[in-house]
Parts: structure tokens; sequence; C-alpha cells
């Protein structure tokens, strides 16, 4: 068996199992009148155009057209869009064995396992923004790309900024493997041309951030759903009231843990950027440069951490689009990747290579909020909360 296949068959249990806890954990949601990711799907149009509404509209009229209720179709709606996540994940990564760094960056507990080692972030909607991401890398990762293509990217981007607008912060991102794939095609694309497919995204950011549901509007939107709660709740707050809770909570202390969290949790990714340049068959003055690029598209996430407390989630949204980005590069031949600079003596050792995967991927991860600490051995004790749920419930 290749290595190849031993990755891909790897890769497979993982996301299986992983997405049997999400399963799991979807229906612990369910029934929960207080959690909070269920608020986020709540939110609908009823009470006029409103950011995150799109998604929850869609809901509310199958559910009036079915014998589904809300809640059931948000169910079904997790589950599917999960499990086209995990889909989308393996296809676009099976076969990217190229060294055991890039192993260990894969296996990242900011990456993929993050929202089950961290419950409160399954099923928030920054997941539209990955499969955005996965949906436009597989569109620009085809040999030919004509005007057709852009149209698809623009609709994309729009229907994931209203279904979450967290997507204007990471729209660099985007921007990025779009401007690398035309200067690659030798395609006489300027970057205002591609502005031009970005205006419909660019009008929707504009109403998502500055239309607000007033009191009124927000009550016939609560009185279509029969909860208010949650997310609901932050539908006609300011900025500056969002500004205002994170400065309220903000230390010293937790700066300091987010910077390390951030270097241990992007190590070896970082080494994989730092080992990586443009390929040399295509000519370009930047070509030894592309660590570079990586800080100035990474650069514009920081804004979440000023405007909003969750920086779990936005630590792992971040390192999840570089990632995913530089996979882009790799498959498509954009880098070339070469660790002649220098050896790591440490991971010649197979038994020192697993201790150390294990306790980097399975041994921590960031909690959801600023002021909480890190969590330890989170997959273990996910994994021993289902089966004392299945033994107390097996038992009766």
């Amino acid at each position: 068996m290749n290595s190849n296949r031993i990755f891909n068959s790897s890769l497979q249990i993982y996301l299986g199992t992983l997405f049997f806890f999400a399963v799991f954990f979807f229906f612990q949601k369910y029934n929960n009148y207080s959690e909070w990711t269920i608020s986020e799907w709540l939110i609908n149009y009823q009470g006029g155009f409103t950011r995150r509404g799109l998604l929850g509209e869609i809901i509310f009229h199958i559910s009036t057209f079915t014998s589904y209720s809300i809640r059931e179709v948000i169910l079904i709606s997790q589950i599917i869009t999960y499990l086209l996540y995990f889909y989308l994940i393996y296809k676009f990564l099976k076969n990217s064995n190229k060294n055991i760094i890039l192993v260990f960056a894969l296996y990242s507990p900011l990456f993929i396992v993050y929202p089950i080692a961290e419950v409160e972030v399954l099923g928030r909607k920054e997941i539209f923004t990955y499969i955005a991401f996965l949906l436009v890398a597989n569109i620009f990762s085809s040999k030919e790309i004509h005007n057709k293509h852009y149209v698809y990217v623009s609709l994309i981007l729009v229907v994931s900024c209203l279904i979450w607008e967290g997507i204007i912060i990471y729209i660099s991102f985007f921007i990025f493997i779009i401007l690398l794939k035309n200067h690659f095609l030798n395609k006489q694309y300027s970057f205002i041309k591609i502005l031009l497919y970005l205006i419909p995204f660019i009008i929707t950011s504009y109403f998502v951030i500055f239309k607000r549901l007033d009191e009124y509007e927000l009550r016939i939107m609560c009185d279509s759903i029969n909860e208010c709660y949650g997310a609901i709740t932050y539908l006609n707050r300011s900025l500056s009231s969002n500004i205002g809770e994170v400065s309220s909570k903000f230390e010293i202390i937790y700066l300091i843990r987010y910077v390390i969290i951030l270097l241990v949790g992007f190590f070896p990714l970082f080494l994989l950027i730092l080992n990586s340049k443009f390929n040399k068959k295509h000519k370009s003055k930047s070509k030894n440069y592309f660590p570079l690029f990586f800080i100035i598209i990474f650069i514009p996430s920081f804004i979440f951490y000023y405007i909003a407390q969750d920086w779990g989630r936005w630590i792992s949204a971040s390192y999840i689009l570089s990632f995913l980005t530089y996979i882009y590069c790799l498959k498509n031949n954009f880098i070339i990747f070469s660790i002649t600079k220098f050896e790591i003596p440490i991971l010649k050792n197979k038994f020192t290579i697993i201790f150390l995967f294990i306790l980097f991927s399975f041994g921590w991860s960031p909690k959801t909020l600023i002021n909480e600490d890190v969590a330890s051995i989170p997959i273990y004790r996910k994994s021993a909360e289902i089966v004392k749920y299945f033994y107390i419930n097996g038992g009766r």
C-alpha cells in the first residue's frame, strides 16, 4: 500500500469519526433552547432584511410548507452541511501526502477537529465560508478559466455573505487565489477587472453591515419563530457595542495566551510556508516572496479579534483558510516545497513522531471566548461523554 493510499484511508477514517461526533452533538443541541448555535440558524427575513438571515429564511419556508418543525429542519440542514464540508475537504486533501510536516499541519487542533473539540463552535455559520472557499478553489483549479467561472464565484460569495457576514474579513484569501490563477495562466486580468466581478459581493456587504433591524422588526422576526435569544438579540446592536464587549474583557494575559496558541497551532504550517516558494517555471519578480503574500492576506483576519470576543473561532478560521490556501497553491503547482535549508533530527525517530503527533493534535484545544483557558485532551473528554451517554441510556 503506497503512502498516498494510507494517507487517504487515514483521512477517511478521521473524517468519518469526526462526522459521527458532529451528528451526536447536533442531536444534543437540537432541544437546547439556550443553544447559541441554533439561535444563529433561526435568524430570518420575516421582520425585514438583516445579516445572516438568508439561511434562516429558507429554513422558515421549508418548515412552513412541510410537516417538519423549524428545529428539525435546522438539525437536518446542519448534518447535511457538515457532510458536504467533510466530502469537499476529503476531495480537496486526498493524495496530498507530501511530507510529515504537512500531516502535522493537517491534524492541527485548529483545523477540522476544532468544532468537535470545542462543541460550542459546532454548527456556527463560518463553515459556509469554508465551503465557499473549497468551491472557489475547485473552480479555479480548472485548466481553463472563463467568464462564467467568475460569475459562479460572484454568486457563491454573495450567498455566503448573506449567510455569514464574516466572509468579508476573509475575502483576501479568495482574492489571492483568483489573482494567483490569473497570473499563472498569463491572463491579462487586471485587479480592476476582477473587482468588477466582486461588485455584487461589495454591494451585499454594504447592506449586511449597515442595515439593522429596529426593535419592532426584531419582534416580528422573533414572533415568526416563537423564539428570541442568543445571536438574535445581537442583530440590532451596534459595532461599537461589540467592540466595547471585547475591550471590557481584554487582559494582556489573554493576548499572550493567544499568541502562544497561534505560534504552536500554526507551527507546522509556518514551516511549510517558510520553506515554499513560487514555481521557477513561472518567471516573476515576486517568486521568492511567497511567505510575504501569506502575511498580506492573513493581516485582515486580525480585525475580528477587535470586534468580537470569540477568539478561538477566529484563530481556527484563520488557520483553516490559510491551510486550504497553501494546499491549493501546492496542488496547482504554483509553489514548490523544499526543506533543504535545515534538517529536523527529532522527526527521524518514529516513536518520537507518534508521541509528538498525539500531543500536538489531540492534547489541547483553544476554548471559544477570549477569557477562557486552553482545554486539555478535548477529544478524549468528548469520547467519554458519548460513551457515558450511550451507557446510561442503554441501561434503561
